[in-house]
């Protein structure tokens, strides 16, 4: 593919996400509404509303708040379990050596 090629797609690939996103863009504010027993009953700047919306917040963030604890625990436990066996470091000059003296008893050359 040629450089022109591929600012012809970059063009179709960006005209199609904008034009994926325009409805959302103008859609969101109707999108965005409550029910319609809760959009209707309170005021523009009701306190009630704004009340009822912080709890709706609390609500939602509360269970990701601890299966997302509770995720993090399980995963300290694990990193940090005592019998867990590390991978050690391997010296590689005492291995190569290791493996020329292997060589010489057996009466082969390494090279």
């Amino acid at each position: 593919m040629t450089l022109r090629s591929y600012s012809r797609l970059g063009l179709r690939l960006a005209a199609a996400g904008l034009g994926a996103a325009l409805p959302l863009f103008t859609a969101g504010r109707a999108l965005a509404q409550s029910c319609a027993m809760c959009g209707s009953s309170f005021g523009e700047n009701d306190p009630v509303s704004r009340a009822f919306s912080w709890s709706i917040l609390f609500l939602m963030a509360t269970p990701y708040t601890i299966v997302g604890t509770i995720a993090a625990v399980l995963f300290y436990l694990h990193r940090r379990a005592p019998g867990r066996r590390r991978a050690s470091v391997i010296d590689l000059g005492k291995a190569a050596r290791l493996v020329r003296r292997r060589l010489a008893e057996r009466g082969g050359d390494l090279a």
